[in-house]
């Protein structure tokens, strides 16, 4: 079998689950080999509820996404990471990827920093881990960009948007148990929107200088040779499909195309 190959297959939510299942590998191994103690550990890589340790180890507010201390909680936000990158690519790239579980991990960070100064949630001696704020975000990426997206639970097609809502109510309701852990989730929820509503903004904004610059063209029409006839052509070709499938359908050869094209380089 050609490891390369398969490895090569792996996209950007495959590869954080690699790495987190690696930072958990080694960190244990370090512990149980008494290199180090898992205080010591917790030290550098959880994030503190209070704002002046925070302040100390500002890394922590990435750090914390990546590092478990149970085989259990590794294996269930690791398997949920899985299918949510599962669904994430089958409409976006590997960049926008990063940019939603930094963000979302951030967001789920800072709600968690927030509830700290609410005696109502509990003392601030509390620390935060685990990658599923992250996780969270994603899904709710994908579900501020596609509300109308749906997924298979067993036999029944029902929208992401749903089963999103679904873990919101939980989240609440429940939210007196771990509530540092709840505000976290609400947290990349939150983050996960907010990415996914400036994504749209910013695609709608691109999308319609492409219009405008298009029919500037054809307003120029009787002008044209024919070579430019045939980039209008390609061009319009390439709007329709952002028209039925969206600007990330675009392959990255048809992304540099378009854009090139509208800035009058090809």
């Amino acid at each position: 079998m050609n490891i390369g190959h398969y490895l090569h297959k792996l996209n950007m939510a495959d590869w954080a689950v690699v790495f987190t299942i690696l930072v958990f590998g080694i960190t244990q191994g370090l512990v149980y080999f008494e290199v180090v103690t898992q205080m010591e550990l917790n030290w550098w890589f959880c994030l503190p509820q209070s704002i002046s340790l925070f302040l100390e180890r500002p890394w922590t507010i990435i750090s914390y996404g990546f590092y478990h201390l149970r085989g259990q909680h590794l294996l269930w936000n690791m398997v949920f990471l899985f299918f949510s990158g599962h669904i994430f690519f089958q409409l976006f790239g590997s960049r926008q990827f990063v940019r939603v579980y930094l963000v979302s991990l951030i967001g789920g960070g800072f709600c968690f920093l927030l509830a700290g100064f609410f005696p109502i949630f509990g003392e601030n001696k509390v620390v935060l881990l685990g990658a599923s704020a992250a996780v969270m975000g994603v899904l709710s990426f994908v579900v501020s960009v596609k509300p109308s997206f749906r997924v298979y639970i067993f036999t029944f097609k029902v929208k992401l948007l749903y089963l999103l809502l679904f873990f919101i109510l939980f989240e609440i309701i429940d939210i007196w148990v771990n509530t540092g852990g709840k505000m976290a989730h609400l947290g990349g929820i939150i983050g996960g929107i907010m990415a996914g509503l400036i994504y749209k903004y910013l695609r709608g904004k691109r999308e319609r200088i492409i219009v405008r610059r298009i029919e500037e063209e054809e307003k120029k029409g009787k002008e044209m040779n024919e070579a430019e006839r045939i980039r209008l052509h390609r061009v319009n070709q390439l709007l329709e499909k952002i028209g039925t499938s969206g600007y990330d359908s675009l392959s990255d050869e048809e992304k540099k195309y378009i854009f090139l094209a509208t800035k009058e380089e090809i």
